[in-house]
């Protein structure tokens, strides 16, 4: 099979690797669609030569059944699924509460397992989830983004009719929005693209903010009638100083929903925070919602039609375009990018 490796820093090489076998209670897929995560591309950026072995990432994937393992039952060869990539010990505390993404050892596909950039991978078969027809492969490899904003919403709950402001317009950013007008929020999406933002209005009805030149507290405040908001969600991470922002657009007894994966220390002013009687929650990964993971969740909210994936979808590109892909989802001002798919 053809593979891609990633060497360190933007050393991506695609490779000829004998084909995986699937073990007891797991499943050879057919990689048909992988999508490049913020969370890819920091290695990416920081360009440094890896220390080990080489990766393969890719945890935002779907495909087709190829082969099954020993002890695997309820799956198909030839079935369409989804794969989600966590995957606990499954015997710790947090795992049996279902909490799985709190597992110490915890592992993903496309992170210590090979991943989805890669023609063939191999997952366990409790990580595969059986996609309705009118569900495409390119759709269905958005649904870790889609499960990361349920878990968004189940950390910080929207009933209807508060206002939402979300910070950022990657596709976790875009996919909070579309969560949060399902619960009946009024959403604002901020943001420094255009496009984006337009693809917020279109999804989520948002009301789009360009934080360029703006000053973003006073465009929140005249959208929310000088209150602030009731909910903030941070959906930007990085190196970016937008949790500071959150405070300061939340209203007194504001929820701020801290989801973006920050590289760099944080500077908070704490008086905001105690003088608004702020309340601050971390957001990490999904795992469940009650007793269904919130996976599933994602997969049923994209049936229905409360997410919708196709207009994240910017960009495609083959396994052998691998470096070019990294490059536009690197690039997103000058590419226009969201959500950047590899077709193996």
């Amino acid at each position: 099979m053809r593979i891609a490796r990633f060497y360190g820093g933007k050393d991506i090489r695609v490779e000829t690797a004998p084909d995986p076998e699937p073990g007891p209670q797991e499943v050879l897929v057919q990689v048909r669609a992988a999508g490049i995560c913020g969370s890819d591309l920091h290695g990416y950026r920081r360009g440094a030569a890896g220390s080990g072995p080489p990766r393969t990432p890719g945890h935002e994937l779907a495909g087709e059944v190829r082969a099954l393992g020993e002890d695997v039952s309820g799956l198909d060869i030839g079935q369409r699924v989804a794969v989600e990539p966590l995957v606990g010990c499954g015997s710790c505390r947090y795992c049996r509460s279902g909490d799985y993404h709190l597992c110490p050892d915890l592992e993903h596909i496309g992170g210590a397992r090979p991943g989805g950039f890669a023609e063939l991978t191999v997952a366990p078969a409790d990580r595969l989830y059986p996609l309705p027809d009118g569900i495409s492969f390119d759709e269905a490899s958005l649904l870790d983004v889609f499960a990361v904003a349920v878990h968004a919403l189940t950390c910080v709950p929207v009933q209807p009719g508060e206002r939402v402001a979300v910070i950022g317009t990657g596709a976790i950013g875009l996919s909070i929005a579309q969560a949060a007008a399902a619960s009946g929020g009024d959403v604002a999406v901020l943001g420094r693209r255009e496009h984006p933002l337009q693809v917020a209005a279109e999804t989520a009805n948002a009301y789009g903010i360009g934080v360029t030149g703006d000053d973003a507290v006073g465009a929140v405040l005249d959208w929310s009638d000088g209150m602030g908001a009731d909910v903030v969600f941070e959906a930007v991470g990085g190196s970016a100083d937008t949790l500071a922002l959150a405070l300061q657009l939340a209203a007194p007894h504001g929820r701020i929903g801290a989801v973006g994966s920050f590289q760099e220390p944080q500077t908070l002013d704490v008086r905001l925070g105690y003088r608004r009687e702020l309340t601050l929650q971390w957001v990490w990964s999904y795992a469940h919602r009650g007793s269904r993971p919130e996976f599933a969740v994602a997969l049923d909210m994209l049936a229905r039609g409360q997410f919708q994936a196709a207009p994240l979808i910017t960009h495609r590109f083959s396994l052998e375009q691998i470096a070019e892909a990294f490059q536009v989802a690197d690039d997103k001002a000058a590419a226009q990018s969201i959500k950047v798919l590899v077709i193996p």
